[in-house]
């Protein structure tokens, strides 16, 4: 009788492991997608974003707003948040003109790093494009 106690008690042991093991094993593979909330600088301290996001089943969203006056959508997808703002004069042309700006952003919520890819659509004569990294820091 003892014998057979520690074998069912040892064997409920071992499925008791391997239940922990695939839970652990099944929150890594299933691990909810990086928000990206708070207030952040980027290389400069005079340009600072307030970046609230969240999660539901039909996907991610969020809003970026700067306290240089503009504020925009944000989504996420392949684990970056990308937005985008348009700038009046975000371009100066070769003939001292200026041209409103397209500025894509694209951050990685984990290492918030980022990229600022900025387009004059042809406004600039022959068009400007640009494509920028940046670090954000939560302040």
């Amino acid at each position: 009788m003892t014998l057979i106690t520690r074998a069912v008690s040892a064997g409920f042991g071992m499925v008791a492991a391997a239940g922990l093991a695939l839970s652990v094993g099944a929150g890594a593979a299933y691990a909810d997608p990086p928000l990206l909330n708070g207030n952040f600088a980027g290389g400069d301290a005079e340009n600072l974003w307030t970046i609230a996001s969240t999660c539901a089943p039909a996907g991610c969203t969020g809003t970026v707003s700067s306290n240089q006056g503009w504020s925009s959508p944000m989504t996420l997808h392949d684990g970056r948040w990308y937005f985008f703002v348009t700038k009046p004069d975000g371009f100066v042309c070769s003939d001292g003109s200026f041209a409103p700006a397209v500025i894509h952003m694209a951050i990685d919520p984990v290492t918030l790093g980022g990229v600022l890819s900025a387009d004059s659509n042809g406004a600039c004569p022959g068009g400007i494009t640009s494509a920028t990294p940046f670090q954000l820091k939560q302040v």
